[in-house]
């Protein structure tokens, strides 16, 4: 029987220098968008239904989340300098199930918003997409 892992305790740590370094004060974590691609195969002579066939091809995961924003955070002042810079980064999520789990993503088109609203804290949310998990 499969067990109930709380979310709480799940990161998201980004390679610094060769060490994983944890993303500070997330709230919300989502590693959506990855699936293997299919292609419509059905033809005019076929019956009733439609037909799919796997192209071979998959598409990637995107990380994104948000989190509480702090300017002076050397993290996410890291993360915000990879946003200008262009580049890759590895990225680890770790699950608090009991081994943990860790996933490895190599990630690219990365993007943070900020927000200030009267009445809350400042607020931050990242996009990264992916090249695909790497472990």
């Amino acid at each position: 029987m499969p067990n109930k892992v709380p979310s709480r305790g799940t990161a998201l740590l980004m390679e610094i220098t060769s060490v994983y370094t944890a993303f500070p004060q997330i709230s919300s974590l989502d590693i959506s968008g990855e699936k293997a691609e299919t292609v419509d195969t059905t033809t005019l002579d076929g019956g009733a239904a439609k037909t799919k066939n796997n192209t071979g091809y998959v598409d990637n995961a995107t990380i994104s989340g948000e989190c509480l924003y702090d300017p002076d955070d050397t993290v996410q002042i890291a993360f915000i300098a990879k946003v200008r810079a262009a580049g890759t980064n590895n990225f680890k999520v770790t699950y608090a199930d009991a081994t943990p789990t860790n996933e490895i993503y190599s990630g690219l088109g990365m993007g943070f918003d900020r927000t200030a609203s009267p009445g809350d804290m400042l607020r931050g949310s990242f996009t990264i997409e992916t090249t695909g998990a790497v472990t």
